[in-house]
């Protein structure tokens, strides 16, 4: 209510509740108003800022150590020692040359009236070695085409019977394309981010006219090809200890109208098992489609802290593992919008620190990591939900540090766990990760034509990114598995999964 001279209370009780409640008001407005800041600052830094979470060493000096005691630690550990180093280069001084790309040799030679000796003896200069310099080059996609050739055969005049010589079945049934340029399409679609229309274009220079639609078309029916090979990744995921999962938008556009669908990445890992990603999409970001998916699962889920998951760990089968690097963030945020306070100079100090070990531990063995993390990142655990405690009862809770501080605390057993096994990490950037390449091909094809797109979009990006993470290339992959998959029998699909294929088919290409 508005306030004015003749409107003020006269009783002295009531003049001071009408206080308190006008200095409320104000602290509300003026939270409201500062949270808003922060919003809008985050919008214009994720819009034009830098996208690195990296703050440089002298917001590194605090309440926990101090930049001397930084650098003596960073000498002290070996593990962060510069080395300097060269590049491996082969016999001939190059860089990054396979030795099995083929090789074109193209020799130079003196005329023959530069082979007289200089010294005048009159005798011809003879060759006593050579000298190779190897640079690289490329040829455009060299299309051909293959023709299937089928004899016919028959018998004597009387019998009026003809055989035909049988071909094997093609992935699209009297379709133009062969497995090679489907292969190619998809790869070039889901991995190197082409959208179709442009791969149409480029076609057409080499005097090929293929439209959109129909490129369109062959990516929808090699993707309900392959979905049988996904299926069987989606139940062999199930088995793997541990699971990291993150999910992100996908615009459909649908009826001239664009709505918001839903890309999941379930990536299954182990310590001896070979990694497999397995990509789900669903219409929207409801809880049941979790739900659905892991509804067989018992073992360890990294994932943030959506909702949506909650329940599934009600049952107690599935274990919640938190990420780090989400809390991290939120201070992170906090530091970046209130450079003049650094009141969240603390929080992001512990947190570098349980970091740097887990740099110096990657690649022990997981019970030699568990017992680590239980010497050194127990402690300074230990330290950071005190000074959690302690900022929690003196920052506003509505506040961005306050809700830093409150969501760190209100999944802290979640954000410790990695600490009960080796095979857990601190944070959930591996399924992170695997979400950029959605990120990057969003922007440039825009959005999927129909749920139908969605879903043949989790086939293939399944297929690509489990071959990348076996080291395997996915265009080698996606071209024998499409030869074959058309004569293969159910019981032989898992021979055909890429972390199989690999070792079944090592030279396959």
């Amino acid at each position: 209510m508005e306030l004015s001279q003749n409107s003020l209370p006269a009783n002295v009780k009531e003049l001071q509740k009408t206080i308190l409640f006008q200095q409320e008001k104000i602290e509300t407005l003026t939270q409201q108003y500062a949270n808003l800041q922060h919003q809008v600052l985050n919008l214009i830094r994720g819009q034009y800022g830098r996208k690195s979470e990296k703050l440089s060493d002298e917001y590194f000096v605090g309440d926990l150590f101090s930049k001397e005691e930084l650098k003596s630690k960073e000498a002290a550990d070996p593990k962060t020692e510069q080395i300097s180093y060269t590049r491996k280069k082969d016999r001939n001084g190059h860089r990054n040359i396979p030795l099995d790309l083929p090789r074109v040799r193209i020799e130079y030679t003196l005329l023959e009236s530069e082979l007289d000796c200089p010294c005048g003896c009159g005798k011809k200069l003879h060759k006593i070695g050579e000298i190779i310099t190897e640079q690289l080059e490329i040829v455009p996609s060299k299309i051909y085409v293959k023709q299937h050739v089928r004899f016919k055969y028959a018998g004597c005049v009387s019998e009026d019977k003809v055989l035909t010589a049988p071909m094997p079945n093609q992935p699209i049934d009297k379709g133009l394309a062969g497995p090679g340029l489907l292969a190619d399409v998809i790869v070039n679609k889901y991995d190197d981010h082409l959208p179709l229309n442009r791969q149409s274009e480029r076609l057409s220079r080499s005097g090929i006219d293929i439209s959109r639609k129909t490129l369109c078309d062959w990516v929808m029916r090699c993707a309900d090809l392959l979905d049988p090979i996904v299926e069987v990744m989606r139940k062999e995921l199930l088995l793997f200890p541990k699971i990291h999962t993150d999910d992100t938008k996908v615009p459909i556009q649908a009826e001239n109208k664009t709505r918001e669908g839903r890309l999941w990445i379930y990536l299954g890992c182990g310590s001896q098992a070979p990694p497999a990603a397995v990509y789900d999409y669903t219409p929207d970001r409801k809880q049941k489609w979790a739900l659905e998916f892991l509804q067989n699962y018992k073992g360890y889920l990294q994932a943030d802290a959506y909702q949506g998951y909650d329940k599934l760990y009600e049952s107690n089968e599935i274990i919640e593992v938190a990420c780090m690097a989400h809390a991290r963030r939120k201070f992170v945020e906090v530091e970046k919008n209130d450079t003049k306070h650094k009141q969240a100079i603390s929080a992001l100090n512990y947190i570098g620190k349980l970091y740097r070990i887990e740099k110096r531990i990657k690649d022990l063995e997981p019970i030699m990591k568990r017992a680590m993390r239980k010497k050194e990142a127990k402690p300074i655990l230990k330290e950071f939900k005190k000074w959690l405690l302690g900022k929690n009862q003196r920052v506003i809770p509505k506040s961005p540090l306050g809700k830093a501080v409150q969501y760190t605390l209100n999944n802290w057993i979640a954000l410790t766990r990695y600490l009960a096994d080796g095979i857990l990490d601190i944070d959930n950037n591996k399924a992170e990760r695997l979400m950029r390449p959605i990120a990057v091909g969003r922007k440039n094809w825009t959005f999927a034509g129909s749920d139908r797109g969605g879903s043949a979009a989790a086939v293939m990006y399944s297929l690509i990114e489990t071959c990348k993470l076996n080291n395997i290339n996915p265009y080698d992959y996606l071209r024998d598995v499409l030869t074959r998959l058309p004569n293969t029998l159910n019981r032989d699909i898992r021979q055909l999964l890429p972390y199989e294929w690999k070792i079944s088919n090592p030279e396959a290409v």
